[in-house]
């Protein structure tokens, strides 16, 4: 009788998972005594007279960080406050697509986020800071921690990097002054409420509100301040190419606008298109007799100039809507101004 002998491909997948567990493992360690480092006063955490409200996530990319940055920034600018936005600058396709939406605000960029807000405040008048990217940030003592989780994709499959998508155990929730449910618009009720049961084991009390990336309208790369109203592209037969965190709900928010999609190119999260890989887009685009292109904002602020001239897409406009929980969230941000608080 043969005996069941394992496959060279079923030897390489073991090796290779055995290989991520070990990663993860030392990744997850590494995490905990850099927080335990800064817990024990052995880093120096520094602290700000300005409120400092973190906009961060637990796992990596994918969760409406930057348009919920955008979201409490134009919150406190229609209120005549002025803040300050710190980020560390590596995916500058967010930082430029900030500086764009935002000129009223202040934004600090640089990997010495403690350093490029000394300097602002030495020379700018600011009500308060938001530290993008904050949660793991741990030199910047904050008031107050917003975590985003993606309803579509919480935690991926409970793993720490570089096995999985989560950037420090789930437990690390309990640090979360206000939990965000983005995307759950595109997932059913049951599923939201059991992510919230499963969030509330590690943070008994904390508040929730759930949002949506809302579609506004697209545009022309080369006509950025000419709108162009959703249904004008219902029913057409589009190319569609990202590089985002989630590239699935931006497919199913051109689903719900009507938009066939003919050709899909995804890349990874940040990615920096070459000319060569436009020019195939095109050539798809040609070839399946698209009427069309469509990339996200994100992907535009990366590189608009190689992006326009190649293909000149239509880029999709969308904005963080809370749709429940709203009221309750405001209220938190009201009150770091409310007279005898802190800032």
């Amino acid at each position: 009788m043969a005996e069941n002998r394992p496959t060279s491909g079923g030897v390489f997948c073991f090796l290779l998972k055995s290989i991520f567990n070990f990663a993860s493992f030392f990744y997850g360690k590494g995490v905990q005594i850099h927080r335990l480092l800064y817990q024990k006063n052995i880093f120096k955490t520094e602290s700000f007279e300005k409120t400092v409200i973190s906009i961060g996530n637990l796992t990596w990319g994918g969760t409406g960080k930057t348009p919920m940055v955008e979201y409490i920034a134009n919150y406190f600018i229609t209120r005549e406050k002025i803040p300050m936005i710190l980020a560390r600058g590596y995916g500058k396709d967010e930082s430029k697509e900030l500086a764009n939406k935002l000129p009223a605000a202040q934004l600090g960029i640089g990997s010495d986020r403690v350093a490029v807000a000394k300097k602002i405040l030495s020379k700018s008048s600011i009500d308060m800071i938001l530290l993008d990217d904050g949660f793991q940030h741990w030199r910047i003592k904050r008031d107050f921690d917003i975590v985003l989780i993606n309803a579509l994709n919480p935690f991926g499959n409970l793993s720490i990097l570089p096995r999985g998508i989560l950037r420090e155990p789930m437990s690390s929730l309990s640090r979360a002054s206000f939990i965000i449910l983005t995307d759950t618009n595109l997932v059913p009720r049951k599923e939201t409420d059991f992510l919230k049961e499963k969030i509330r084991t590690f943070n008994p009390p904390v508040e929730f509100a759930e949002a949506c990336h809302e579609p506004v309208c697209f545009y022309r790369a080369d006509s950025p301040h000419k709108q162009i109203p959703l249904d004008q592209l219902e029913g057409k037969r589009m190319t569609v190419f990202s590089g985002i965190g989630m590239p699935r709900s931006f497919q199913m928010i051109l689903n719900r606008i009507g938009v066939k999609s003919v050709r899909n190119f995804e890349f990874d999260d940040h990615h920096m298109f070459l000319s060569r890989e436009l020019e195939d887009i095109r050539k798809e685009k040609s070839l399946s007799r698209s009427e069309g292109s469509i990339t996200t904002e994100k992907d535009y602020f990366r590189c608009p100039g190689r992006i326009t001239q190649i293909l000149n897409p239509y880029i999709l406009k969308i904005h963080m809507r809370l749709i429940s929980g709203e009221e309750e969230f405001q209220t938190r941000l009201d009150s770091f101004f409310e007279e005898g608080s802190h800032g």
